[in-house]
């Protein structure tokens, strides 16, 4: 196997897509520390006393984006402790301002954006399995802003990688693949 050279994976998709199990997957194999943006909004929800759910996680989310990526992008690097040239996995990433701040505070580390490729109404449908809510026809969870930005990080994307009908170790082993790949030097595909 080639070294696969220190990175910032940005992992993103819509909801239900698997960022989370994709993020810690990756971090187990790899032995790269983990953060996410759903863990600092939920601690910060946290600290103020509100639910878990995702209208106060939503706007929670929205607050700190208003304070600026930059600072927002720093906040959950630290959950990671990172330092200037360590490897890190960034799960959550759902806006292009994320992965622009991402990219300009880790310079000159490179930084990976992973897209996980999902339907929306399937990515819902996951979403309200694993949180166990039943469907509401009145709810509009993609069209929320943390959705709607989303085609313009897929489009900045180095990676898009289907999930439907593929486990979820064989999408982390196709993300490993593609790291060894570019280790070597090799181009890798926009799509896989």
């Amino acid at each position: 196997m080639t070294r696969i050279q220190p990175a910032l994976l940005a992992i993103s998709g819509p909801i239900g897509s698997g960022k989370t199990t994709m993020a810690a997957l990756l971090s187990q194999r790899l032995g790269w520390p983990r953060a996410a943006y759903g863990d600092l909004v939920r601690a910060v929800a946290n600290s103020r006393g509100l639910a878990h759910d995702r209208p106060h996680l939503q706007q929670t989310g929205a607050e700190l984006i208003a304070n600026g990526w930059a600072p927002f992008t720093r906040q959950v690097l630290d959950q990671a402790e990172w330092k200037p040239g360590d490897a890190v996995i960034v799960d959550g990433v759902r806006h292009a301002a994320a992965v622009t701040a991402s990219r300009q505070i880790t310079a000159p580390l490179p930084a990976i954006v992973i897209y996980l490729d999902i339907l929306a109404s399937t990515g819902i449908a996951r979403a309200r399995r694993r949180d166990r809510r039943l469907a509401d026809p009145t709810r509009h969870d993609d069209l929320h802003p943390v959705e709607r930005d989303l085609p313009a990080v897929r489009v900045l994307a180095d990676l898009v990688l289907p999930v439907a009908g593929t486990a979820p170790g064989a999408l982390a082993g196709r993300v490993i693949e593609y790291l060894n790949a570019r280790a070597r030097g090799q181009p890798g595909g926009h799509c896989a």
